[in-house]
């Protein structure tokens, strides 16, 4: 029943039915009652609105037929006979659901799936570059820039949270970055930070993940471009839309303390 909708857990559920515009009336007009006196509820409407967009945007490009090596994978783990002890299907779909929740389902499939279709599994870089760009647009999308951050704080916090230290750059008014959130990126499930700037009024994101991809590349893919190095036994990521200029000069500044 519509009323059912009495906490956020309830509308779970309802969330890609209401994004996509297939509930009856009496629904949405629960949805939409539970929405205006829950923030973190429309967030995920509004981040599961900007995976739609995303998909629509990039639907010819996601189109592409997959690896043959991915495709004999999925064949054999479909045709291989179930052992014994097989768990059964509710324990997996509980754990799988529970882990991927803090995502939209259209997010995760575009962001964790579509460098791998794209690029297939042998050039990590370009996937990863791809998988950023798709995060970078969503981010912004659904938070915006409007909003200021404490670079000192946001360490901190990142540092307790998460367990492992990062370098934020600060707000520079003279070169016109201003930080705007620092936020654990939907594309890694929430292992790398995503620093979300503005420069010069444009949004630009900075990525810092645990481990080296041993690769340096400048990449363009997904209506964003996205500059890749290695330090320090991390992988750092500059990412942009593709009209913005000059980014040479900003992924210097950033070389020089993100960390």
């Amino acid at each position: 029943m519509a009323d059912d909708i009495r906490t956020c857990a309830d509308l779970d559920q309802r969330l890609a039915p209401y994004v996509d515009g297939e509930d009856p009336p009496v629904w949405r007009r629960a949805v939409d009652a539970h929405l205006a006196k829950c923030p973190p509820c429309r967030a995920d409407v509004d981040a599961e609105t900007a995976a739609r967009s995303l998909l629509r945007e990039h639907r010819e490009a996601l189109c592409e037929r997959a690896p043959e090596t991915l495709r004999a994978r999925c064949a054999a783990s479909v045709q291989r006979p179930a052992s014994g002890s097989q768990r059964p299907a509710s324990s997996f779909s509980s754990a799988r659901l529970r882990k991927w929740v803090p995502l939209s389902l259209a997010a995760t499939l575009v962001l964790a799936v579509a460098g791998v279709f794209l690029f297939g599994l042998n050039d990590r870089v370009e996937a990863l570059a791809a998988s950023l760009a798709m995060d970078h647009s969503r981010c912004f999308k659904v938070y915006g820039t409007g909003t200021d951050a404490d670079s000192g704080a946001a360490e901190h916090a990142w540092q307790q949270d998460q367990g492992w230290p990062i370098a934020i750059p600060q707000n520079e008014p003279a070169q016109q970055i201003k930080l705007v959130n620092v936020r654990r990126c939907f594309t890694t499930e929430g292992r790398s930070a995503h620093m979300m700037y503005t420069w010069r009024g444009e949004p630009i994101s900075v990525y810092v993940l645990q481990g080296d991809t041993g690769r340096d590349r400048v990449i363009h893919k997904m209506g964003a471009q996205a500059v890749v190095w290695c330090a320090n036994q991390r992988t750092y990521a500059v990412v942009a839309n593709d009209q913005t200029r000059d980014l040479t000069s900003i992924v210097d500044y950033m070389k020089t303390r993100v960390r």
